[in-house]
């Protein structure tokens, strides 16, 4: 049974990835540019050593949000949509993590006072579009409401609802994902934009902004609204 029931999830993925070709077919393309930054981005870091508690700290954290993101694209292209709300919601502490630390360092405070914090999403550490999916994002990680789970997709009948067992395409929910998958790339991307020069003297973003114009070039062309402002 349990080996049926693997078989039924993995072509239930495919038939998924085979959906989100169709109707957004510059989707995985996005992801791939996505990809490539986060490959520049390890290449650059591998070749820096000597850093001391605050720079071992945002290494780590950009790792973290390096693996995470990864994982969370597959989701997406496997519509496992609350797997992806969760991550997401682990993504955006992380961000404002980054925040938190340059405030403290600013204000020539120990970084140990975040020590067993959760970050503060307020206090400015976010962007307004972050901070508004993080309370979505909450509500489906902490099961508080029903509504989202409509993202397991529901089998509705006269008298029950049901939910699938199985991944299903849902071109709605999957549109959502993607456009708020992308903002919170973007949002790190700034981030890194600032990072990369305090750490690297001789840090050069052209490569990082040629990369960064293929994937908006992309993208306007991507049907995703979260690309609308860059028209």
């Amino acid at each position: 049974m349990t080996e049926n029931y693997t078989k039924s999830v993995l072509n239930a993925r495919k038939f998924s990835r085979e959906k989100i070709e169709k109707e957004y077919p510059k989707t995985l393309e996005i992801l791939d540019l996505m990809d490539k930054y986060f490959t520049s981005l390890i290449n650059r870091f591998q070749n820096i050593s000597g850093t001391g508690e605050v720079d071992n700290y945002k290494f780590a954290l950009t790792v973290s949000f390096i693996r995470t993101q990864l994982i969370i694209s597959e989701h997406i292209i496997n519509s496992e949509l609350i797997e992806v709300s969760v991550l997401e919601r682990k993504q955006i502490e992380l961000i404002a993590r980054f925040s938190e630390i340059d405030k403290k360092i600013s204000n020539k405070e120990s970084i140990q006072r975040l020590i067993g914090k959760t970050p503060n999403i307020g206090n400015g550490n976010l962007s307004d579009n972050l901070k508004g999916m993080y309370g979505m994002f909450s509500e489906i990680t902490h099961s508080s409401k029903t509504e989202p789970f409509a993202l397991l997709v529901e089998k509705h009948s006269p008298d029950t609802i049901g939910y699938s067992v199985l991944p299903e395409y849902d071109s709605k929910n999957t549109t959502v994902a993607l456009n708020n998958h992308i903002q919170v790339f973007f949002d790190f991307v700034i981030y890194m934009f600032s990072f990369q020069k305090e750490i690297m003297p001789n840090y050069d973003d052209n490569n990082d902004m040629e990369l960064i114009d293929n994937l908006l070039k992309v993208g306007k062309v991507s049907k995703l609204t979260v690309f609308d402002r860059f028209q």
